[in-house]
Order: C-alpha cells, then sequence, then structure tokens
C-alpha cells in the first residue's frame, strides 16, 4: 500500500526521470495520479550505504500489532534525489532527514511506494541528498504476520489449557523489510542497535546481551541491547515471549543458553551441551574466536523451516532443539546434533563471511551442511555421522539429473527466485562438491584454505572466486595464515607424502578452474569405465534421465576420480579433464571400483562385463567393499537401468546379496531403490505384480529383520536400522512382526500409554495401533497431552501411516487450521499422506483446493511448497495423472507459482516414471516369475 506525506509534484518527477533513466514501474499517490516511481531494478541502487541502524521495536501481543522506529545511517557516495529502500506491507508514517552539525533542521521526506519490487523511496522536492553522511529517521507500524516469515505472531498451549502469545522473527532471505524500512540485501551490511518495548509478563532476546531494562510509562518495559557487530539484514533477530531459560559458558567464555516454552525446559539440556561443544571445536576448527559475546538458542513452536542461524540468536523447531531421554530416538539425537552443528557453522561461515548475492546461497548453506559432517564426526563419534553423508549426495544427484536443474551458482533476481535456491543442489550438492574436494586437496590444505578465506573475508561479502584462490596454492600465498603454515612446518612437507602429492607441486593445481565446472554448469558425470587387459578407458557425459538436452551435451567436468581394484584396496587418483582418457593398470585385475566410498560427485558404468565382475564378488564376499562403497553400487546400477544403460534384472541381480547384508546405508539404498518399484503400482491397477515384489523383498530381508530386537540396544546406526525394518516389515504384514507390535500396543494401551516403550520401535508400535479407529483415537488423545516433540512426531507419522481414510482427511483439515495439528506440520504431513496408498488421491485433492492457501502461508518458492509440489506429486506414473498435474499448475497465474522450478521437477518425475513402467514391467514380472517360483 502506498502512503504519502504530500503532494507528489510533477517538478520532482521530471528530475527523478533525468536522474533514473529506463522502464520505470507506476505507482498511485492518494489522489489517483498515476506516476513513476524512481527505480526500476529489483536490486536497490548502490550509491546509498546503510552504516548503522538504531531500531527500536514494540509489539502488542494483544490487538497482534506492532509499531516501530528506526535510524539509519547512511553513507551518500554520489549526489542522489532518492534513496530507495525495502519496505513490504509496513505502514510508515513518518519520515524526516535528521539534521547534522551543519544543518541543525529535520528535513521532512516524502514517500512513495512501489509493492511489486517491494521498494520504498524517500524524496523531498527540490532537494539533493549530498555525498556524505545522513541520518534518516523512519515510524512504521503493522500487523504481525500470520504466515511464518516476517516479525510473525506465534503461541502455544500450556498443560493447563492456556493459549499463550509470542512474536519471533524469520528474516531469510527477504523478510527483514516486513518488520522495518532497510536495505535488504546481504552485501548491505551494518551494525544494529535494537531496543524493544514489552509487558513485565514477557522477555525479549536479540542478536546482543541485554545492556539494560529502563521503565516507561503504563508499566511497559524498554530492553536495550548492545550494538551487534557489522551484518546482514536477514541474520537481525529478536523474539518476545514468556520462555525460560538455561546458561552455561563455552570455554572460551562466551555465555550459551537454551531458550524454551516453560514446560518444556527440562528438554533443554542436551542442546545445551552440544552447542557449548560444537561451538568450542569451530573456535578452534575456524582459528578465529566466535566474535559475540553471547549464543541463545531458541526452540519456537510455530517454525517453518527446521532453523535460523541468527547471528548470536539461533532459531529452532521444537523437534530440532529439544532431547526427552525417555522419548527420543536415536535418530532425534543425531538429527538435534547435525542441526545445531549446521547453524553454529554459520555463524562464521554465513554470517561472519557472507555471500555477496542469493546466486552464491551454496557458500553459506553447502558449507554449513558439509561442516556438520565434519564437526559431528570429530565431536559425537558415537553417532557415527559420516554413515549418513552419501545418502545427501544420492538426493542431491536424483534432483541434479533432471533437465530442470540449476546450476549451483545461478542468477536470481526475485524474492521467489531467492528462496528457490534453498534446495537440495545448494545445500546438498554444494556439501557433496566440497566434500569432494577435501578429499581431492587433503583435508590438511582444505582446512588451512578455509581458515585463510575466512580470516582475508571476515565482515565482508565475497564471491565462488574468493573461496577458489583461498584454496589454491596455500603455501606460496600471502595469506594470513602462511607463515602458521610454514611454523607448522605443513608446506615444506606438502611435497612428500601424500597421495595427491603430484597436485601440489608448483605451478599445479587451478582448484577454480576444477570447481568452476561443478558450481556454473548444472548437472553431473556418467563415467563410462572399460577395462581390457591392463588398459583403462574412461569417458565422461552428462547423466540426464528422461528427454536429451542438446545444450548440455557439450559440457565437460574435471573430476578427481578416485578407485581401488581388486588386487589393491589402496585409494588410487586420477583428475578425468577431457571427454576420454586412458591410463594403465600395474597388473590384470578381477574388478575395478570407482568413486571410492562415494568422495566424488558422480555415477559410474562399467562395460565390457564389469558390473558382472562386481556383482560376483558382492555375491561371494560383499565385505571386501566398505559399506559407502556397496551402497554406492545399489545406487548407480539401478540409476542406469533408468537411462537404459543396464538392463533392470542386472539390477535385480545385484540387489540379491542384500539377503547378506547388514550395514545401515547399503540396506537402506536397497530400500531406497526397490520400494519405489511397488510404490509406483499402489497408485495404478497392479495388485498381482505389486503383490509379489512385496513378498520378495519380506523374503529378501528377512534374514535381517528376524535378527531384530525389539530394544534400545546396539550402536546409533543399528538402532536405526531396526526401526526402519521392523516398520518395513510391519506396513508388508510380516507376521511375526505384527502379533508383537500388536502386543506392544495394547499393553502400552492399556497402561494408559504410561508404560514405557523402546524410543527406536515406538513408531513401529503406534504405526500397528493406528490401523483401527479405537487404537487411531487413542494415539491421537496422547499427541494432544504429549509435550514431547519426539514423541508428537512419530505419532503424527503413525496417524498419517493409516489404513483409515476417514482419518487421513481429518488429519489434513486439522492440520490446516492449525489447531490440534500445528500448520508448520502441514507440508509433511501433506507429503507422508500422499505416498499412502489410501491417501494419495486426498493429498493431491486437498493441494489443489488449498494451493492459494498454502502460497499465502508458506511463502512462494519456499522449500515448504517446493517439497510439497514434487513430494505429493512423485509416484505418479500415468498418463492420466501426468495432465491433470499439468491442467492444475498450468492453470496458475505468475503469482501463484506457475514459473516455479518445482512444478517443472514435478513433470518430469511423473514422465519418467510413465517412461520406466512402460520399458521395465514385462523385465521385472519375468524377473520374478522366475525368482519366486
Amino acid at each position: 500500500m502506498l502512503f504519502l506525506a504530500k503532494y507528489f509534484h510533477f517538478t520532482l518527477v521530471a528530475l527523478f526521470c533525468a536522474l533514473f533513466a529506463g522502464n520505470h514501474a507506476m505507482t498511485v499517490n492518494k489522489n489517483k495520479t498515476v506516476l513513476p516511481f524512481p527505480w526500476d531494478k529489483m536490486r536497490l541502487p548502490e550509491i546509498v550505504k546503510p552504516q548503522h541502524y538504531d531500531l527500536l521495536i514494540h509489539p502488542n501481543l494483544t490487538s497482534l500489532t506492532f509499531t516501530g522506529e528506526v535510524q539509519i545511517q547512511i553513507e551518500v557516495k554520489q549526489d542522489t534525489r532518492a534513496i530507495i529502500l525495502h519496505s513490504k506491507n509496513l505502514q510508515v508514517s513518518k519520515a524526516l532527514l535528521l539534521g547534522s552539525r551543519q544543518h541543525h533542521h529535520h528535513q521532512d521526506l516524502q514517500i512513495s511506494e512501489f509493492e511489486a519490487n517491494e521498494q520504498i523511496a524517500l524524496f523531498s522536492e527540490g532537494f539533493t541528498f549530498e555525498k556524505g553522511s545522513h541520518v534518516v529517521h523512519l515510524e512504521f507500524y503493522a500487523n504481525l504476520s500470520d504466515s511464518f516469515h516476517g516479525f510473525y505472531k506465534g503461541q502455544y498451549t500450556t498443560n493447563s489449557g492456556e493459549v499463550r502469545m509470542l512474536a519471533s522473527t524469520q528474516f531469510e532471505p527477504t523478510h527483514a523489510r516486513a518488520a522495518f524500512p532497510c536495505f535488504d540485501e546481504p552485501a548491505f551490511k551494518a551494525n544494529f542497535t535494537i531496543r524493544v518495548r514489552r509487558e513485565s509478563r514477557h522477555i525479549s532476546i536479540s542478536n546482543m546481551p541485554k545492556l539494560r531494562t529502563v521503565e516507561l510509562a503504563d508499566g511497559i518495559l524498554e530492553d536495550q541491547f548492545d550494538t551487534m557487530v557489522k551484518m546482514s539484514t536477514y541474520l537481525v533477530a529478536f523474539i518476545i515471549c514468556d520462555f525460560h531459560s538455561i546458561s552455561k559458558k563455552s570455554q572460551h567464555g562466551v555465555e550459551i543458553s537454551v531458550y524454551t516454552v516453560p514446560e518444556k525446559i527440562s528438554q533443554a539440556e542436551y542442546a545445551l551441551d552440544t552447542a557449548v561443544t560444537m561451538l568450542d571445536f569451530y573456535d578452534e576448527y575456524f582459528d578465529i574466536p566466535y566474535p559475540l559475546p553471547k549464543h541463545d538458542l531458541a526452540a519456537i513452536p510455530d517454525f517453518q523451516s527446521g532453523a535460523m542461524e541468527n547471528w548470536g540468536l539461533s532459531t529452532y523447531r521444537e523437534s530440532g532443539l529439544l532431547f526427552d531421554p525417555e522419548k527420543s530416538s536415536s535418530s532425534d539425537k543425531l538429527g538435534i546434533t547435525k542441526v545445531i552443528a549446521h547453524e553454529l557453522a554459520h555463524q562464521w561461515f554465513g554470517n561472519l563471511v557472507t555471500m555477496q548475492w542469493w546466486n552464491d546461497l551454496w557458500l553459506n548453506e553447502g558449507f554449513a551442511k558439509f561442516m556438520e559432517y565434519v564437526s559431528v564426526n570429530i565431536t559425537h563419534p558415537e553417532l557415527q555421522v559420516n554413515d549418513y553423508f552419501l545418502e545427501k549426495c544420492f538426493t542431491a544427484l536424483s534432483v541434479d539429473s533432471l533437465s530442470s536443474s540449476h546450476p549451483v551458482s545461478t542468477p536470481v533476481e526475485n524474492p521467489a527466485e531467492i528462496s528457490e535456491m534453498f534446495d537440495d543442489v545448494s545445500y546438498r550438492k554444494g556439501a557433496c562438491i566440497l566434500n569432494m574436494l577435501r578429499d581431492f586437496l587433503t583435508p590438511e590444505v582444505f582446512k588451512y584454505g578455509i581458515i585463510n578465506y575466512l580470516k582475508k573475508h571476515s565482515y565482508q561479502n565475497t564471491v565462488n572466486s574468493h573461496l577458489w584462490e583461498s584454496l589454491t596454492n596455500i603455501c606460496t600465498s600471502d595469506g594470513l595464515d602462511s607463515g602458521r603454515l610454514k611454523l607448522d612446518g605443513f608446506c615444506s612437507k606438502h611435497t612428500a607424502e601424500t597421495p595427491a602429492s603430484k597436485w601440489f607441486k608448483e605451478d599445479s593445481v587451478d582448484v577454480g578452474a576444477i570447481m568452476d565446472t561443478w558450481t556454473l554448469q548444472e548437472g553431473f558425470p556418467l563415467i563410462t569405465v572399460e577395462v581390457k587387459g591392463q588398459e583403462v578407458t574412461l569417458k565422461q557425459e552428462r547423466f540426464l534421465k528422461g528427454a536429451e538436452s542438446s545444450n548440455s551435451s557439450s559440457f565437460l567436468w574435471q573430476v578427481p576420480l578416485t578407485y581401488i581394484t581388486s588386487g589393491s584396496n589402496a585409494v588410487q587418483r586420477f583428475l578425468l579433464k577431457t571427454e576420454r582418457d586412458v591410463f594403465y593398470l600395474p597388473e590384470k585385475v578381477e574388478w575395478i571400483k570407482f568413486n571410492v566410498d562415494l568422495r566424488g560427485y558422480y555415477i559410474v558404468h562399467y562395460e565390457s562385463g564389469g558390473w558382472d565382475c562386481l556383482i560376483k564378488q558382492l555375491r561371494m564376499n560383499h565385505t571386501v567393499f566398505s559399506s559407502n562403497d556397496r551402497a554406492s553400487l545399489i545406487h548407480d546400477i539401478f540409476q542406469l537401468v533408468s537411462i537404459e544403460k543396464v538392463p533392470l534384472d542386472k539390477a535385480l541381480n545385484l540387489s540379491l546379496y542384500l539377503s547378506k547384508e547388514s550395514e545401515i546405508m547399503p540396506v537402506t539404498q536397497g530400500f531406497s531403490e526397490l520400494v519405489p518399484l511397488y510404490k509406483l503400482m499402489e497408485k495404478r491397477d497392479m495388485q498381482e505384480l505389486e503383490n509379489q515384489l512385496k513378498s520378495h523383498l519380506v523374503k529378501l530381508f528377512q534374514p535381517l529383520i528376524d535378527r531384530q530386537s525389539w530394544s534400545d540396544n546396539g550402536s546409533v546406526s543399528e538402532r536405526m536400522l531396526r526401526n526402519y525394518l521392523l516398520l518395513f516389515a510391519c506396513v508388508r504384514r510380516y507376521p511375526s512382526c505384527v502379533s508383537t507390535a500388536t502386543q506392544l500396543f495394547h499393553k502400552w494401551k492399556e497402561s494408559d500409554g504410561k508404560m514405557w516403550l523402546p524410543t527406536d520401535v515406538s513408531l513401529v508400535v503406534y504405526t500397528e495401533g493406528a490401523r483401527t479407529d479405537d487404537g487411531w483415537d487413542f494415539l491421537l488423545e496422547k499427541y494432544k497431552r504429549s509435550v514431547s516433540p519426539s514423541e508428537k512426531w512419530m505419532i503424527k507419522a503413525a496417524l498419517s501411516y493409516s489404513p483409515l481414510a476417514h482419518k487421513l482427511q481429518w488429519l489434513l483439515e486439522r492440520s490446516s487450521e492449525g489447531e490440534i495439528m500445528k500448520t508448520q506440520d502441514l507440508p509433511s504431513m501433506l507429503i507422508s499422506v500422499s505416498k499412502n496408498p489410501k491417501g494419495f488421491k486426498l493429498a493431491w485433492d486437498f493441494l489443489k483446493s488449498n494451493w492459494g492457501k498454502l502460497v499465502k502461508k508458506f511463502d512462494l518458492g519456499s522449500s515448504a511448497i517446493s517439497r510439497v509440489v514434487v513430494g505429493v506429486t512423485d509416484q505418479y506414473s500415468t498418463k492420466e495423472m501426468l495432465d491433470e498435474v499439468e491442467l492444475f499448475f498450468g492453470s496458475l497465474a505468475q503469482d501463484q507459482g506457475s514459473g516455479l522450478r518445482s512444478i517443472q521437477q514435478a513433470l518430469e518425475k511423473i514422465q519418467q516414471n510413465i517412461l520406466w513402467m512402460d520399458r521395465n514391467v514385462p523385465l521385472l514380472k519375468a524377473w520374478l516369475d522366475h525368482h519366486t517360483s
């Protein structure tokens, strides 16, 4: 909406047009005169830079509104008639240019708003903002947002049934502008001094420690916070609530606190201990002290994403932070540890050093995702985190094999495009290519390069090439660390013993040239290997599912290949820079296996009997390969079926070895490849073949299922595998599993839910109970009363796995209302119901009839919307459903999402499914007949 302080004069318009030539957006003043807005680009002009914000925020948690004032000290680089900054859904009631030492009087400023670009212009007739320093004062008010971004309202219900309100922020990527007028781009870093007004029944927390509280009229209190270091607007945070907290000091003297709603503070201890450990780890790993005096972690009852790295005040979903030793499972512990590791890594990678613009979001997110594994592996070895890294890469490869993928670093302009960058390519592919680079350079070189990068660019903004420069020739650089590196003796020995030493000789590796091939073009290579005697021939091409895309046929990557052979398990390396190449082995071998432990981001095809030799070895003795290597063989061969490089029966033959498998990654990868085959059939009328395949899978994994105990014994990976296998067995109605789960559920129900269930089998027991109306209703009552986010998550999942269609419909409606089921969980609930053979039609119908609501609540382009679009449709495999999905999304307007990348991904996925079924159903039937008769 537009608010003008005074009439807009056409003389001023003429000046604007002279100053900002171009196709101008139009705005309307209150006399309905159409006037050009003085700036026509999405990105702000660079001639005005903010230096310091003095921000006052006063929310009213009764009327659910807020008022605010901001004084922005700006540096004007060259004379200008207007200052352009961001503002969204704010009613700016006053704008002043404060007097300087030379000019004591204040200057009233007029305000013009251009809603489409979320911008306002400040100007005054006949006035020029001269080069130099100025202070702008703005007053504004708005409603607290009822979405999950900007400055938004939240609520929770106490055990006694009282509903309590709170207000919290989520500004990344482009929502600070919805809380206060600002220069809302990551490169416009500034210092912030924040004050928050509140009632005495609440507290407020922000990025920095509170200096003092001042009492004002009417019992209102004003909390005044210390001035923040230089940072981007998207990292500003403030919360007004009645939370409780517990605190500890880190070894380096940083005060760390965890905030939760009062009744859940007993579940905060694990997060507090983990945060202390992690912050100390990063302090040492990055060799840069955490620059703030405190770090708070807050569990927010209404929160859309997993967590947010606001500097000094990271925010989390309750399930991402709270751990109940009685009710949380081993996978909950792993998840909480990883998410804290991720957000704290951002305090350096993202907050201290920030990408210049959102096209390089992966510099933030890929790095934090990668550091989860590096840090948790060292600080919490018992969680066996490295077992799960390759699953991230498999997910990324899946999205990246579509022609609708995008380069890791990709141009974006508007907020919806920026939001869409928060996807598997930025996070997971980013992490996987960093892992590949670390393996290639060696962990030692990689670490020193990273330290170099962070020290050189602290409090600044960077682009891709800055990272590559810091990782190239680190021993000869004049970087801040070169002295220390030489002292460590690292550089004097670097030409010696590392297997990659040839890459560190003078004039050696151009990290930028290698990594540009991975970040500036989409997709990844398929490496085809042919062994003849001792000669190994290599060929690379883009791995692309579906229609061949001509524009990527010329793509070439510089691929750091690793391999082992039947003759030697020492990892060998080869950098493939061309489309084809050849190297020679010292001796003839039975087999060769590339991409050792999935350290590289590529898929491998073994021609001329290469696959047969690997299959034979898996059958004879699969433990010759690491569990990651076995998982990657399963992954690669099934991916190759989808592009017709390998026939389905060969992939199925390889999977037969799984009857002897016991490690989590190969087993879950086997499920990931085989279960979708019958999930496609569940949405067609193919019951006979579907049941035949389901029986085959139960039989294949039966030896492993039979060995599972209904307990919490074993390592984290063994416990997670137990939950996975027993859930599969019960859903597939395997008799011994069904009877144990049924007995446990009845006992638990008879005890009114007071009997302790082993946390790793609770989900299995609840899922069995949710099969009847009576059991389902009992679980719902327990859900309503539970204060454990872990337990609530398990019950909610079990309710959504139920075969009772009327209950599934009820779940979707309640999640939409947000009273019983929180609306933040609607996307995951919708996807869960869509995977249910009794619910996929309900989920699709619900998505269509509630699309407008979903977009409004979760924001166009957000990962929640993208996940829903793909998640609800990715198991369709008929022309009818393809037409229906195309028709629905094709009918949407631009502002309702017609241009979303996720819609292209969804349609591509359905087309692939159709193609796969057409080609492979007869083969599958013949193979099953042969192997199950």
